[in-house]
């Protein structure tokens, strides 16, 4: 199963190998014995990303993900044997947890912590039903899960029903103390508040059937604030989503058969003045996946996409906007990468298009090569303009060039005549996949950029030019966050960071002058992150207000200067409000859209 919650099936074949699904490129191997007589493990290689992961063969838990330069991390279970994993673990070779799991020992096969290559952990900690309740990250800081409170329906009086055994994840706490709340099966969001059947276990106490109880409903932000809503039908699916207030509010409601439709309504305009705009959304299965195919007419979150087709495994092959403008798509058979994208064509017959080697305007076609092992690019030929790439045996690129052509529309290919000099970057590493040097095209100076890194951590510690102008970094946290930034110049930038990990001050000093006051700048933050307060060096300070949805709705400052904006239901400002110290209006603007989101008038001037 995927982190995306798709789950792939691959079947062993006749030459001992084993056949991925249709549609999907990742690879399965066995890992065998020496005498390969026994399987050790299997391998799962991610051809999106050239991701390899390698899992355990008798109990399949995944032990290791290793990225494309090399990099690992590596799992570390219980073997139900002991919580200290200093004592005993598995796998024996995986890092040992920097923490002991506290009560009665796990069972085989718990997830105690993930180390990555420069042995920076985050470990988890488990309840008596064996559900995480805590994770610490590598600042020892701790996020807190909670499951099947209130809000899933677990009340007094519902103890027996299954909102107190579903394992729902109700909330989470962060470092910060603040939270977020989940809600499940709310009554009034299923069937709009109206009994399904009769026959069916209400749970009660304001939430509805139990057979809808794993179904969220809402969330509450670190706010406190109902951030937001969903709905379903009888059937359990989705019947509308919105934010706070009713903003970017759609409702769904389907139709019955295999490729049925849905008809998609979306709530715009002013809150106070709604408008609706009904979509139908078509769909059709491609190898058992749901693939949209069209939607009727344009909407404010429709996209430009008005039409898609595909191949048997998935891949689009054409696609139409809606001002009937139609693209066309090639791919490599065994990897489903693109080889051929051709564009601004008037019609959906593709083939002609992607095979001829004249175009006209506004016809554009852009050609890629792939690497034989990786899912880069070696070649890029389109338009005016033919790009090459050249990596190394971990697929980091070593060498890019780019070379200009007489080629208007691409529709020559690689072939197409060049004009002009090409421009090279090379690039080389350190062991571990870190950019060391960057070596740009300009000929008429040394043209390069040097990294270096602290060999423990692998955090950056200084950059030079190629005027040798050199910056460095120190004073790193647990989460990689830098504290300290020196300029060529000698002017020094000290950072610090909140417990969630954002900046909270940021004091720049000139080592130059030693006379000079530091320039000192601070932020404060909304529980859920939107940045609240600026207090500039000046000790002037602006503020920043947010609406329920988190979107900002106005600026001031401490001169009583201030912006008030009003946004409509889809966040478009159709208002704009700037007033003086005294309070005055000094400038309106107003605004209006249609129901696509386009621009249709602007009106403003100083008052």
């Amino acid at each position: 199963m995927h982190s995306d919650g798709k789950r792939f099936n691959f079947r062993s074949n006749t030459a001992g190998g084993y056949t991925s699904p249709p549609s999907v490129d990742d690879k399965l191997t066995a890992v065998m014995s020496p005498d390969n007589l026994t399987v050790t493990g299997f391998t799962l290689y991610s051809a999106k990303n050239d991701r390899t992961e390698s899992f355990d063969s008798s109990t399949g838990l995944l032990l290791s993900i290793t990225e494309r330069n090399g990099l690992t991390q590596k799992l570390t279970y219980s073997d139900g044997v002991s919580n200290d994993t200093t004592v005993s673990r598995f796998p024996a070779s995986a890092p040992a947890c920097a923490n002991a799991h506290t009560g009665d020992v796990l069972p085989a096969g718990r997830l105690l912590c993930v180390t990555n290559h420069w042995g920076r952990q985050l470990q988890f900690k488990y309840d008596a039903k064996e559900r995480i309740i805590e994770m610490i990250d590598p600042a020892k800081q701790s996020y807190l899960y909670e499951y099947d409170g209130p809000s899933g329906g677990c009340v007094p009086g519902n103890e027996k029903t299954r909102a107190c055994a579903m394992d729902n994840l109700t909330k989470v706490t962060y470092p910060d103390g603040k939270s977020q709340t989940y809600f499940y099966n709310e009554a009034s969001k299923i069937n709009d508040g109206k009994i399904c059947e009769n026959t069916w276990t209400v749970i009660g106490n304001g939430f509805g059937h139990e057979v809808f109880s794993d179904l969220m409903t809402g969330l509450v932000d670190e706010n406190d604030e109902r951030h937001n809503s969903w709905t379903y039908d009888c059937a359990g699916r989705a019947t509308s989503s919105q934010l706070g207030d009713g903003i970017e509010k759609v409702t769904l409601a389907y139709t019955d058969g295999v490729d049925a439709s849905a008809a998609v309504t979306h709530y715009v305009g002013p809150a106070e003045n709604v408008a609706t705009t009904v979509r139908t959304f078509s769909k059709q299965y491609v190898q058992g996946i749901a693939k949209p195919t069209k939607i009727d007419a344009p909407c404010v979150e429709c996209g430009t996409i008005a039409e898609r087709a595909y191949d048997t495994v998935g891949n689009v092959t054409m696609t139409k906007d809606f001002n009937s403008n139609y693209s066309c798509f090639a791919y490599e058979t065994s990897r489903s990468l693109q080889t051929k994208r051709v564009e601004g064509a008037s019609t959906d017959a593709c083939a002609p298009f992607l095979t001829a080697q004249t175009l006209a305007l506004p016809l554009r076609k852009t050609t890629t090569a792939w690497h034989a092992k990786f899912s880069l690019p070696e070649t890029i030929a389109e338009p005016k303009r033919i790009t090459k790439y050249k990596y190394d045996a971990s697929g980091n690129l070593l060498i890019k060039t780019e070379q200009a052509t007489t080629d208007l529309t691409g529709a020559q290919g690689v072939s197409a005549p060049v004009t002009g000099s090409v421009r090279t970057w090379t690039y080389t590493y350190n062991s571990v996949g870190q950019v060391k040097t960057v070596t740009g095209p300009r000929t008429d100076i040394v043209d390069v950029t040097t990294y270096d890194y602290d060999p423990l951590t692998g955090y950056l510690v200084k950059v030079t030019n190629a005027a040798k102008h050199e910056t460095t970094y120190g004073g790193y946290d647990a989460h990689g966050q830098v504290h300290t930034i020196r300029a060529h110049n000698g002017v020094t930038t000290t950072l610090s960071y909140s417990k969630r990990g954002w900046v909270e001050s940021q004091i720049v000093t000139d080592g130059a002058n030693t006379q000079a006051t530091a320039q000192t700048t601070t932020y404060t933050y909304k529980p859920s992150g939107q940045v609240e307060t600026v207090t500039f060096p000046d000790k002037s300070v602006t503020t920043y207000t947010y609406d329920a949805a988190q979107r900002l709705t106005s600026v001031a400052n401490n001169r009583s200067e201030s912006i008030v904006y009003t946004l409509d239901l889809t966040g478009n400002r159709i208002k704009e409000e700037v007033r003086d110290p005294n309070g005055n209006l000094a400038r309106q603007i107003t605004r209006t859209y249609d129901i696509t989101g386009r621009l249709t008038s602007q009106t403003g001037a100083a008052q």
